[in-house]
């Protein structure tokens, strides 16, 4: 006989279900209204949901980056490259050059301080100079700050009274010299984050100097208790790097992003390097039968004596099975795998693939021309960042110390006139020259660029250009050559402009 159960449940458990149903309801229709990547679910369980601050996170991580950013910079072919493109297309072969432009009372160019400004800057931009080492001129100098900046994520430069005509020099630091574990709330309001004092507005007051221990032992004991730091005013410091946040006090590697993959990478290629050497190397085994007595063929350490040459056909020893070695390496799909890898470090380094992988082989005109004009803003936008946070700062700094030392034979009221001069970074050459020029020539021909404009995106001075053509000129002039669509003939006398042909 069957029994139905036909009792009904209580009202209060009929009503708590349904609140659950609708509940449930509730919070699944506003999961679908929320976005997507707040959502915890089994997708994104590992994904992090702690927000902290840059600064509260390189308190902590700061030197582990650094350090193996700086490992990458020695030992990873990639990053020694990006190093590289960030030295050339920064500063380039002539780096960042003064141009002090100064007018006079009315207006009109002063020629006579200009250049006399412009030459003393050139006198001191050598190396017995410029650093206090005798090292680095002003370009070497530019290359190692960006450079640094790349590497480190910071760098640090002091400018000291020095023994040389302008007493002034530069001096680099390495910023392991500020010790991300001191950090010290003053009662003043004042703080020390990572060794950086800093005031209520986190405007840098001083930075604390501590000798690390590979500077400081020199290959003894390190104790911590006895070292010195030293506070040195952040009127003398140059500290720079490229901030994510208004409060931050330290800088980050520019290659944080893509340190794992780049390290994991050379791993993969490391093993696949060994591998093939290895299949390389061996050609099969020889299998010996059991109870092997066979001396023969064998040197005194029963290893099988080979003798290989092409074409040989050798007989084995009795008893003796060939197995042979047919290795898998380096994979089929290895040259693509690290090609897709390195697209993406390349992304994270904010430059494109084809130019730090060398590999040119699908790249055309206007594939090239793309990636290298979105490149040259990335790049243009960091010459301004070098100009505006280190050439400035740099220059005021010489100028002041060339009136007091008399090197600079100017006026004091010059030196408000001298605040503000103009700096021509590194210009590149047109990805199709005649294309190029011909889109110059009808912009200027139609008011649409300036000749001046023109001639710095190639890094030259437009002035200094006019005195090139005119010395040209007047050396042609007194040749008696005449350039006739820019063929020479020789033997005819350049005519004036007012002559007729």
């Amino acid at each position: 006989m069957i029994t139905l159960n036909l009792e009904t449940p209580p009202m209060s458990q009929v009503v708590a279900d349904r609140r659950k149903a609708e509940a449930a309801r509730q919070k699944a229709a506003a999961l679908q209204r929320t976005y997507q990547a707040a959502v915890s679910n089994r997708l994104t369980g590992d994904w992090t949901l702690f927000s902290t601050s840059t600064r509260s996170e390189l308190r902590s991580q700061l030197r582990n980056l650094r350090a193996r950013s700086r490992d990458l910079a020695r030992n990873d072919p990639y990053m020694k490259k990006f190093l590289s493109m960030v030295r050339s297309n920064v500063v380039g072969p002539h780096g960042i050059r003064l141009q002090a432009k100064l007018a006079d009372a009315v207006g009109a160019l002063d020629n006579e301080t200009t250049k006399h400004v412009e030459a003393k800057w050139k006198e001191w931009s050598h190396a017995d100079t410029c650093s206090a080492s005798g090292k680095l001129s002003f370009v070497d100098a530019l290359k190692m700050f960006i450079a640094t900046i790349a590497r480190d994520g910071e760098v640090l430069c002091r400018m000291i009274v020095a023994d040389n005509r302008f007493g002034f020099s530069l001096k680099f630091i390495d910023v392991n010299w500020l010790d991300e574990g001191y950090n010290v709330v003053n009662r003043d309001g004042t703080r020390i984050i990572m060794s950086v004092e800093v005031d209520r507005h986190d405007r840098p007051l001083a930075y604390w100097l501590t000798p690390p221990a590979d500077e400081y032992t020199y290959g003894g004991n390190y104790d911590a208790s006895i070292v010195q730091r030293t506070r040195v005013p952040a009127e003398e410091i140059i500290h720079c790097f490229v901030a994510e946040d208004d409060n931050q006090t330290r800088g980050v590697p520019w290659a944080h992003a893509v340190m794992l993959g780049t390290k994991i990478l050379n791993g993969y290629r490391e093993a696949e390097l060994v591998a093939a050497r290895v299949g390389a190397c061996k050609s099969g085994f020889l299998i010996p039968p059991e109870n092997d007595e066979y001396a023969g063929l064998q040197d005194e350490n029963r290893q099988i004596i080979e003798d290989l040459q092409p074409g040989m056909l050798q007989e084995l020893p009795p008893g003796y099975t060939f197995e042979g070695y047919d290795p898998t390496h380096p994979n089929a799909n290895y040259g693509e795998f690290v090609k897709e890898i390195l697209r993406s470090v390349a992304a994270g380094l904010d430059v494109s693939y084809f130019a730090l992988a060398n590999d040119l082989n699908a790249v055309n005109y206007s594939s090239a021309r793309i990636g290298l004009l979105e490149e040259r803003d990335i790049w243009r936008g960091l010459q301004g960042f070098v100009i505006e946070h280190f050439c400035r700062r740099v220059y005021l700094a010489w100028l002041r110390a060339g009136m007091l030392t008399g090197e600079l034979a100017l006026r004091p009221q010059d030196f408000e006139r001298l605040r503000e001069p103009m700096w021509q970074p590194r210009g590149w050459a047109w990805v199709d020259p005649m294309k190029d020029v011909q889109a110059s020539v009808l912009a200027i021909n139609n008011g649409l660029a300036t000749r001046t404009d023109t001639l710095a995106e190639q890094g030259e001075d437009f002035e200094e250009t006019v005195g090139k053509l005119a010395s040209e000129q007047e050396l042609l002039d007194a040749k008696a050559i005449r350039i006739v669509a820019g063929k020479p003939s020789a033997g005819t006398k350049a005519k004036a402009p007012d002559e007729a042909d």
